[in-house]
């Protein structure tokens, strides 16, 4: 043990025992110290400064080299003082001064606190010893020096040290030659070998001043607000008393020797107890030592004020002495309280009685009668009846230690109870009649109670615990989402008496009420169940499929067992949820439920016992963004009752049955990456194990992106390899559950249209049948509508089998489903053969849970038109929005033009020609000459050709 407290206490010449007494936190009056000077510790410096006196060697240091001692580090404030009336702290200490006669040497003595205040003092040393020839030695002198310190003291705060510096010169340095000898002054501290006594510092001070006592009721802590009143003839509970001592020694916990607790009586003539705190009772706390001390006193202890001191001896024995306040032991005491079967709050129904009880006890003295009246002190409202006290004259206390039950009845109307206060305040007022004859109150007792207002019948309260002692609860009907209803509880399949659960019915109504209870779901039909009273053992009474209950009182429990026998057929279901339902025999409409998960094993059992995202459930993993790696550390341990090792496997979640079957699990399971490995990184295959032996084994799930939100339950099995092919292997099924998050993104939800493009006709309509593919791994309602259509076409939205049709339409895809539409999409009456018409679909995706805004798609479809006959011939003329049109209507308009212009060059040319002409056939007129036929030109004709062959082309 670290603590060490000296079994002697040392007595000093120097030292004073005053029987002086403090308050406790005022110091007593001060000590006589003697702070010895010992060899180097802890603290630094060429030797300590320590209240224990030395016991080792002599040791010896030169002060012309300068030499320091130190305290420890002080674990309080200390307020040093001086010695006799002039206030001097003496320092005794032990010199040598070497050197050649005549030699001097002036010395310097400083005494302070590290970082506080310094005290200097010098002295002159003037009768060197010269050590002889022949090894003749020189003596130790003791010398004394006198540090005069202010009247109030110097202090040393918690945390630093004391410290005594000497430094010194001689001016027989640097002297040498034959005959010479040595110059130094020495300085002697420790264990004196050479003379009898210690180099020390004398001084005054009360190093244990931080040291106290305190008194609580049992449990109570050093902060508390104390309780120095109590009561003679109370209950043993409240009779016990706790002393809580701090010993704070401003040199340490070794400056301890003895520490003591005295309680006397109130003359102070007899010692109720001394208590005498031995190693075991304190403990270190800080540097200080701490302790408690409960006592119980006799019932019927007189009355009076008693002496509490708590007495402290030093290793240098000093006895300091602290007087506590007084600890009263009253005269006069009552207790209010509640009958044990009372509960903390009335319970109230309309048009009922209601009433409670209340214990009152004279706890003072014990030749003392007293009288108690009680008070409602809260009231009532003024509409309800006044309430009424079994004795409204008051209960007689014929002494201390007596006791009665007061009964208050309340009458409660029928009415509306909106008014109905939440709870009522009864004082008790004990009187006395005092030594003049006069009635005199002397003591006053309050306390409050609730008011709940219930029905005459109410819904009972089921509490299912999986142990006798109700310590581990597993359900709760009041509050079923505290608990995990589908975390296993485990049932061995050869457990033929049944496996018990513990179900506390609580009756939360006003009145007296029956119930009946049936099992509601069981994992299958043959999983068996059977109620009994658990402090009779004795099964319940039946009528059918329900289990009766005994009358159970207002607020009161009835313990219950329910044995449930699992199926003795391996193919039968092995997990399932277990639903009991409470029936109110006097209201059949309230009803209370309670589930909880049972498991049956068979001699193997495994359990998770650690998972990789290290939340509160274990066992379930997530939420875990889809494609992410999870991972369980699974317990496997062996429970068969037989002796001998057996084999085991483990079978992948990948590879079984139960997991990647369509029905039971999902076929994608099968796709994952599993892995399971041990401690030392090596696959598991197999395991063997004896009774009661476990091993780890490390299983990691690597998910694909394609996976579902929400919660997936994969099944490790573990089972028996057996040699023998007719017996049934044991086997158990471990549930891992992992949760993933939801993901929406964009461009995951595709659009395609299913059948073949037909070009459309004239006012033809046509139903398109298009698939949409949500590619996210969440459920989504969609809706579709067409955002963009061309001019005079429209469109309309049904689904398959329906006549319904509308200008959008909402279809819910589950999560990587698809589901299809129908596009409704009618073609004007003008439409223009080859033209292709472009219609822009909305598809906007919702969802309850995650924000879709941004993920809206716009795809765009094509469709093609064709068209015959004149009225389709006269609608392309008239199509001025196609290219081509306006490109044959500008290539007519060019053709005009040139045909235009060569036209009106030709004529030009004819005119021309024709003057020339009658110019001629004047001339030959005149001349009498024959005029020939008129030819047409060939450049003409040719020009005409070309016009014809450009029409042609257009």
């Amino acid at each position: 043990m670290i603590l060490l407290l000296s079994s002697t206490a040392p007595n000093f010449a120097e030292s004073t025992l005053e029987e002086n007494e403090a308050v406790a936190k005022v110091p007593a009056n001060l000590q006589s110290y003697n702070l010895f000077l010992d060899k180097a510790g802890n603290s630094g410096g060429d030797g300590m400064i320590t209240t224990i006196e030395p016991d080792g060697a002599q040791e010896e240091a030169s002060i012309l080299s300068g030499v320091e001692f130190r305290s420890d580090d002080l674990i309080g404030d200390i307020q040093i003082f001086g010695q006799g009336s002039s206030n001097e702290v003496q320092l005794y200490v032990y010199l040598q001064f070497q050197g050649q006669e005549n030699s001097k040497a002036d010395l310097t003595f400083t005494l302070n606190s590290v970082g506080g205040p310094t005290y200097t003092e010098t002295i002159e040393l003037n009768d060197p010893c010269t050590p002889g020839f022949l090894g003749n030695s020189c003596s130790w002198t003791l010398n004394e020096i006198y540090f005069s310190v202010p009247a109030d003291g110097f202090k040393v705060e918690k945390g630093s040290q004391l410290r005594l510096q000497i430094d010194g010169s001689a001016d027989c340095e640097g002297q040498g030659g034959i005959g010479a000898g040595d110059c130094d002054v020495l300085v002697a501290f420790g264990d004196m070998e050479s003379a009898n006594g210690f180099s020390r510092i004398a001084m005054k001070a009360n190093a244990l001043a931080d040291s106290s006592v305190r008194v609580h009721a049992p449990g109570g802590v050093w902060t508390d607000a104390e309780k120095l009143e109590w009561e003679p003839n109370h209950r043993p509970d409240y009779r016990t008393i706790q002393f809580s001592v701090d010993i704070r020694d401003a040199f340490g916990r070794d400056d301890i020797h003895s520490v003591n607790l005295v309680l006397t009586s109130p003359s102070g003539t007899q010692s109720i107890f001394d208590k005498e705190f031995e190693d075991d009772d304190l403990r270190l706390d800080n540097n200080g030592l701490v302790g408690n001390y409960t006592w119980t006193y006799d019932a019927g202890i007189p009355s009076g004020e008693y002496n509490l001191t708590l007495e402290i001896v030093d290793v240098q024995g000093h006895n300091v002495i602290y007087n506590h306040q007084g600890i009263e032991i009253l005269e006069y005491g009552m207790f209010l309280s509640l009958p044990v079967d009372q509960s903390d709050d009335i319970l109230i129904a309309p048009g009922q009685q209601s009433s409670a009880e209340f214990m009152v006890e004279h706890t003072g003295s014990a030749s003392t009668p007293m009288e108690v009246e009680f008070e409602l002190f809260t009231g009532l409202p003024q509409s309800w009846p006044a309430p009424e006290w079994d004795q409204p004259m008051g209960y007689y206390l014929s002494s201390g230690g007596s006791f009665k039950i007061a009964t208050l009845t309340i009458e409660v109307p029928e009415d509306d109870l909106s008014d109905t206060p939440p709870n009522i305040e009864v004082w008790a007022r004990g009187f006395i009649d005092n030594d003049d004859g006069v009635r005199e109150e002397v003591v006053v007792e309050k306390i409050t109670l609730g008011i709940e207002e219930v029905g005459v019948y109410e819904e009972a309260r089921l509490n299912v615990y999986e142990d006798e002692d109700h310590q581990i609860e597993i359900a709760d009907s009041n509050r079923p989402d505290a608990f995990d209803e589908t975390l296993s509880h485990y049932i061995d399949s050869e457990s033929f008496e049944g496996s018990e659960f513990y179900v506390d019915l609580f009756n939360a109504g006003f009145d007296t009420d029956q119930y009946r209870l049936v099992v509601e779901e069981a994992p299958s039909s043959s999983w068996t169940f059977e109620f009994f009273d658990n402090d009779t053992k004795q099964p319940l009474s039946t009528q059918g499929p329900y289990a009766i209950t005994s009358d159970v009182g207002s607020h009161e429990i009835l313990p219950l067992q329910l044995k449930i026998f699992p199926p003795s057929n391996r193919d039968d279901v092995d997990i399932g949820l277990v639903t009991v339902a409470c029936y109110s025999v006097g209201d059949v409409d309230l009803i209370s439920r309670v589930s909880f998960t049972v498991h049956r094993t068979f001699g193997i059992l495994a359990e998770v016992t650690a998972d990789s995202d290290g939340g509160q459930e274990i066992g379930k993993v997530g939420p875990v963004e889809p494609g992410s790696e999870v991972s369980f550390t699974v317990r496997v341990t062996d429970s068969t009752e037989e002796s001998g090792e057996n084999t085991w496997r483990l079978i992948s979640p990948g590879k079984l049955d139960k997991n990647t079957n369509q029905d039971t699990g999902n076929p994608s399971y099968g796709t994952w990456d599993y892995s399971m490995v041990d401690d030392n990184g090596s696959d598991v295959v197999a395991i063997r194990l004896s009774t009661g032996q476990y091993t780890d084994v490390e299983v990691t799930i690597n998910m694909r992106d394609r996976v579902e939100a929400g919660n997936h339950t994969l099944f490790l099995r573990v089972t028996e390899e057996l040699t023998d092919g007719d017996d049934e292997p044991r086997y158990f099924d471990l549930p891992l559950k992992i949760e993933v998050k939801e993901s929406l993104k964009q461009g995951r939800i595709f659009v395609e249209r299913i059948p073949e493009l037909i070009p459309f006709l004239p006012n033809q309509e046509q139903n398109i049948e298009f698939r949409v593919e949500n590619s996210n791994n969440v459920e989504l309602d969609v809706i579709i509508s067409a955002q963009k259509l061309p001019d005079g076409w429209a469109a309309s939205f049904t689904t398959g089998g329906s006549s319904d049709s509308g200008n959008t339409i909402l279809l819910t895809i589950p999560a990587f489903g698809t589901d299809e539409f129908t596009l409704i999409l009618t073609a004007p009456d003008d439409i223009v053969a080859g033209r292709n018409a472009e219609v822009v679909l909305s598809v906007e995706p919702l969802n309850e849970n995650i924000s879709t805004k941004g993920l809206k798609q716009t795809p765009i479809f094509t469709f093609t038109t064709t068209c015959e006959g004149l009225d389709c011939i006269v609608s392309a003329a008239l199509d001025f929005q196609s290219p081509q049109t306006i490109g044959l209507y500008v290539g007519i308009l060019l053709v005009a033009l040139i045909a235009v212009y060569r036209r009106g060059k030709a004529s030009a040319r004819l005119l021309e020609q024709e003057y020339e002409e009658r110019l001629e056939i004047e001339k030959m007129s005149s001349e009498l000459v024959d005029i020939p036929e008129p030819v047409t030109d060939e450049e003409e004709e040719e020009d005409d050709l070309e016009l014809l062959e450009e029409l042609e082309e257009l």
